[in-house]
């Protein structure tokens, strides 16, 4: 990733807070040219500023974002469109499952079976609406994935019919969320 130091000092002093460097491309399990990593992306501390305003309202203008930053709104557009063109920043709106009414949610390490391989096992959980992210770790567990559900009793039924029912699945180990205290919704941000 390419960022000058003295850009984020300017940056943090005109925003008011401290930023860190971003990862430099989001990777989503349904576009195949970015699982690969053969695609990387460039950003500097002025993307970096742009993309830390528009997760604090992801519907700020250009205008808006253009006058706290003190640069042109032509500027932020072709920032922001070249951003979103190259897949680094997606506009999405995002709910929090605790205000819709999911209050069941489990993290879920996942051992493969022998002889199994762990991307197979892992595609079967990318089309479950239940499942926010599915991760291949190195550790304990090969595959980690997050599960939201409305009801315990929902949660107890996606165990026994996509986990426990499945042969190519060695160990499954749910960890139940029992009080959220911070629900990571932004992206970049520790």
């Amino acid at each position: 990733m390419h960022c000058v130091a003295a850009n984020f000092t300017v940056l943090e002093r005109q925003l008011g807070v401290r930023m860190r460097a971003l990862p430099t491309k989001l990777v989503k399990a349904s576009e195949p040219e970015l699982e690969t990593g053969s695609h990387r992306h460039d950003i500097d501390a002025l993307d970096v500023a742009i993309i830390r305003i528009l997760q604090g309202d992801g519907r700020a203008s250009f205008t808006s974002i253009a006058k706290q930053l003190e640069i042109s709104e032509g500027a932020v557009r072709n920032r922001i469109n070249q951003l979103t063109e190259s897949k680094v920043l997606r506009i999405i709106g995002v709910a929090n499952p605790i205000a819709l009414g999911f209050n069941a949610f489990a993290l879920i390490g996942i051992k493969v079976a022998p002889g199994c391989d762990p991307e197979k096992a892992a595609k079967c959980f990318t089309d479950l609406d239940e499942v926010t992210y599915v991760i291949f770790v190195a550790g304990r567990y090969d595959l980690m994935i997050e599960v939201v559900c409305e009801t315990q009793e929902q949660l107890a039924v996606f165990l026994r019919e996509h986990c426990y029912s499945r042969n190519d699945l060695g160990s499954i180990e749910p960890m139940f969320g029992l009080t959220m205290y911070k629900s990571l919704l932004k992206w970049g941000h520790p």
